[in-house]
């Protein structure tokens, strides 16, 4: 009998006393770089959610190894999220952390030093460590340090092991109130688990390489917990000379294989670049359609994630997310100085590339576009223009009646009329408005023009943020204030129910670099006493050029969005020569529409339901 067959039984009656086995104490780098990040893994723990979107936890703590002693360093908590939100104070969770003390490992009561010596002997068989489930509540074992901690709000716990290379470094718990259900502590085991490669993962790349906290912690809290990673790979793809990342995982939400390409780099003019992210189930349905997502103003693809997922993995389309110039380093001219672009620049260079890049990949395909804001102007301001940029061009570009199917325009305006003084423009935009008059408006826009091409070419909301944030991690806070009360990012947003790790999702991971350019014609768009969206140069009126477009469109309303009105999508529509229009109204804002879980659902059923009638 070879040993690997009775290796359980040999291992059982050879293996050392668990009580004798030696925690060692974090390398002082390693643990300087954790004490970093560790923020992050609180926050993602306390951002968790049931496959119902129902969160997982309300608080959420990190123990950490501290020479021979476990320590709670770190916590958050649903109710501090709420706090937040309100602008209240709360020292709470400060005091919490302030009571809890310090525990050896030679305590003989010491469960966390149990666990992680537990988790020293799976890990040494290269398996995951068990997931440590408490019932506060009835639980004799609780060590005299924590019973004082526990409050009313506090009754079941899930404690995860963490490691770095190979080394254990602390426990993380996840902390509820309510009941569970065995489904959802199956579902809250696989969400840990995915959650601990993750760490594992990101913490181990970083110590190898740059060593930068900031992307870290980005990583850990944008993390998708719902999926299982198999396999990673990175792939050449003729003619570009960056990789691409092939992530080859099991979603459980969806219960479905998936494979994640990213990023394919496709050039456009100027030296520019644009960037695509691919979502290909492992059972396409029959449609013969691809789904092409397009992000809007001062936004990354990642906004349109959530929308993604729902149209590949629960509705069987090969789903491609786009980055416009600007949104990366990849999308930039290498070694120039950054010039300011144009919304021309997407509409007549970026989204033709696209479109011809596409059909090369699956020539017996048509393209549906999903676009928000204004990423659903440019496929229609494009398509009801096309002659005209056909022209300026000098050369015959993708028809997008041969094409593009159908367009999915979600909260996308025809024209600027904001009903909020977003950064301040209402109140310029009644000054203008006052004058009535083409000429001085016009006048204005080449003033301002001259001056920003000779100044500031682009603004990158990112790097605030992120300088912000690297200042000291309890800036977090004090940016959500910021947001809110400076620039009107409350209307920006317009998700009544967004919560910080949310907000931090998008602060660092979404919103990003923009040409002043683009900016000036939004703003111009809002001045405008004729309402239209112009070209920069003035001579294509895109609004008015909108009765070309013909192509079958499904108009996505947020009754409450203070960015783009119901009333402009309306006016838009009324404008269009299409015979296959469909509205739909959600009761949410700007943002809110593509970001809250059971609209997006919503959403996509509609959508895919529309997709279905199409040609």
């Amino acid at each position: 009998m070879a040993i690997s067959d009775n290796y359980d039984e040999v291992q059982k009656e050879l293996m050392v006393n668990l009580d004798d086995i030696q925690i060692f104490s974090i390398n002082p780098n390693i643990y300087a770089f954790i004490e970093k990040v560790w923020s992050s893994f609180v926050n993602k723990m306390v951002a968790l959610t049931f496959f119902n979107d129902e969160h997982i936890f309300d608080h959420a703590v990190f123990e950490v190894i501290q020479k021979d002693h476990l320590r709670m360093v770190v916590s958050a908590s649903q109710f501090r999220m709420k706090e937040v939100a309100e602008h209240k104070e709360s020292k709470a969770l400060r005091t919490y952390i302030l009571k809890a003390k310090p525990t050896p490992f030679s305590d003989p009561n010491n469960r966390s030093a149990r666990i992680l010596k537990r988790t020293i002997i799976e890990t040494s068989r290269e398996s995951r460590p068990a997931i440590e489930y408490v019932n506060l509540a009835i639980d004799l074992d609780l060590h005299p340090n924590i019973k004082p901690l526990i409050s009313p709000t506090m009754k079941y716990a899930f404690g995860m092991p963490l490691t770095v290379k190979e080394n254990p470094i602390g426990i993380l718990w996840g902390v509820r109130k309510e009941d569970i259900t065995p489904p959802q502590k199956r579902e809250i085991e696989l969400q840990l688990h995915a959650l601990y490669d993750v760490i594992e993962f990101v913490i181990d790349k970083e110590l190898d390489f740059k060593e930068d906290a900031y992307m870290a912690r980005k990583n850990i809290e944008k993390a998708d917990t719902t999926s299982l990673t198999y396999h990673l790979f990175y792939t050449m793809v003729k003619g570009q000379k960056e990789p691409i990342t092939n992530i080859i995982a099991r979603s459980h939400y969806y219960n479905k294989l998936y494979r994640l390409d990213a990023s394919y780099i496709i050039p456009t003019a100027n030296g520019y670049s644009v960037s695509m992210k691919k979502f290909l189930p492992s059972n396409l349905n029959s449609q013969k359609k691809i789904i092409l997502t397009i992000p809007g103003f001062f936004c990354r693809r990642s906004v349109m994630d959530k929308i993604s997922r729902e149209m590949a993995l629960r509705y069987g389309y090969i789903v491609y997310s786009m980055d416009m110039r600007g949104r990366s380093k990849h999308t930039m001219p290498p070694g120039r100085i950054r010039e300011g672009w144009t919304i021309d620049d997407y509409i007549q260079d970026d989204f033709p590339e696209v479109l011809k890049w596409i059909k090369e990949q699956y020539p017996d395909y048509k393209i549906v576009i999903m676009g928000h804001s204004m990423g659903g102007m440019i496929p229609r301001f494009y398509t009801s223009a096309y002659e005209e940029i056909c022209q300026i061009k000098g050369k015959k570009l993708p028809d997008p009646y041969e094409y593009i199917s159908g367009l999915v325009a979600i909260t996308s305006p025809n024209y600027i009329n904001l009903k909020t003084n977003f950064l301040g423009i209402d109140s310029i935009a009644k000054g203008v408005r006052a004058v009535n008059n083409r000429f001085v408006t016009d006048l204005l826009f080449k003033v301002i023009s001259f001056y920003v091409d000779h100044t500031l070419n682009t603004i990158d909301l990112n790097k605030f943020f992120k300088f912000l944030f690297n200042i000291h991690t309890s800036f977090r806070q004090f940016s959500f204030t910021i947001g809110r009360k400076m620039i009107n990012i409350d209307d920006f947003v317009g998700y009544k129910q967004i919560t910080p790790p949310e907000w931090y999702l998008l602060m660092e991971d979404i919103f990003c670099e923009e040409s002043t350019r683009v900016i000036l014609q939004f703003i111009r768009s809002q001045l405008d006493t004729e309402q239209s969206f112009l070209s920069f140069d003035g001579k294509i009126n895109y609004t008015e050029r909108q009765k070309n477009f013909k192509l079958p469109i499904y108009a996505v309303i947020g009754s409450v969005d203070a960015l783009v009105p119901p009333e402009n999508i309306e006016d838009g529509l009324a404008l269009i020569q299409s015979t296959n229009k469909k509205v739909s109204i959600y009761e949410q804002g700007h943002l809110g529409i593509i970001f809250h879980p059971p609209t997006v659902k919503e959403l996509a059923k509609n959508a895919h339901e529309w997709i279905l009638e199409l040609d």
